[in-house]
């Protein structure tokens, strides 16, 4: 027998066999409720902003957030004008950083045109913020003009203390340091300090240290994870963020759910989740992908990542 939910005026069809998490099929006229539930990690359908209001304080260690642009995408993706549109990024975000904890994180996607509109108001609520950005070549350029191939990423921390597992998102070093893998540095280098340092260099085994500039291909045909969702994020770049900025057991939540990106990563990772999205086709897909989620320790993940990287540049 299909499993139905009632949204008030339709009924969607969402699974004709058992599933491993629990539908919470009800009708509601509030802005807001409760759609799927797996193990203690929720997703819910409604306005992501009321949603926000009703959290509790300081209940949540990290968010992934990506938000409409305004740029028309779709019917959620329209505001009256930019000024309207910065006004209500705003009135979620101070919500966003209301229920972080003293130590946690709120990453914000987006195009850096958008995003320059918002990072000065935004620091009302946040302590520190990191610019990221991220960078994809399998996009083509169809215009007659600089073709896109970046978004930014706005890391905003609520405190100067905050999460940040630097092992857990190493990256190769170049050909260059690893020619000479010992090696004191010159007084004039950065490393040297103007020759305050005296120790030998030697490269980390897990890796360099991360750069602010994530390279990670868009989801494209082909992918096992990509959905008919027009902005879904990859996989491989949140695991990154998520790595980097919570641990196992932490609570990370996602106010734009959509098609479950954020939701399905943290459940590989065992953290838990919780999500809000409006449109009811967004959350069918994101139920479907949480019901299928694969499990791996964390460093089966990373290698799993480095190992795509390592084929991606053998090939360019």
């Amino acid at each position: 027998m299909p499993i139905t939910k009632s949204n008030g005026h339709q009924q969607i069809t969402l699974f004709s066999e058992p599933i491993n998490g629990n539908l919470i099929a009800i009708k509601s006229d509030d802005p807001f409720y409760p759609l799927y539930r797996l193990g203690d990690s929720t997703l819910f359908e409604g306005d992501s902003v009321e949603w926000l209001r009703s959290l509790d304080a300081e209940s949540v260690d990290l968010i992934f957030a990506d938000p409409p642009y305004n740029i028309n995408k779709a019917d959620w993706d329209k505001f009256e004008s930019q000024e309207q549109y910065i006004s209500w990024s705003i009135n979620w975000i101070k919500e966003a950083s209301r229920v972080l904890t003293k130590s946690g994180t709120l990453y914000i996607c987006g195009f850096s045109e958008i995003l320059c509109d918002l990072k000065h108001p935004t620091m009302k609520y946040f302590k520190t913020c990191k610019w990221l950005i991220w960078y994809y070549k399998n996009k083509a350029n169809i215009g007659l003009d600089w073709g896109r191939s970046h978004e930014s990423i706005l890391h905003l921390r609520k405190n100067n203390q905050f999460t940040m597992n630097i092992d857990n998102v190493r990256i190769p070093y170049g050909r260059h340091s690893l020619k000479y893998p010992v090696h004191p540095q010159a007084e004039t280098s950065q490393f040297g300090n103007g020759g305050k340092r005296k120790d030998i260099w030697t490269p980390h085994p897990l890796g360099a240290k991360p750069r602010d500039v994530l390279e990670v291909p868009t989801t494209c045909n082909g992918m096992s994870e990509k959905t008919p969702h027009p902005t879904q994020k990859p996989e491989e770049l949140l695991r990154k963020l998520i790595l980097a900025s919570s641990n196992e057991g932490d609570v990370v939540l996602d106010p734009f759910s959509g098609s479950g990106t954020t939701l399905v990563v943290s459940e590989q990772l065992n953290r838990k989740w919780l999500g809000c999205e409006l449109s009811p086709q967004y959350n069918k897909w994101a139920i479907q992908r949480l019901e299928h989620v694969t499990k791996k320790p964390r460093q089966e993940w990373i290698a799993f990542d480095q190992l795509n990287d390592y084929r991606r540049s053998s090939i360019r």
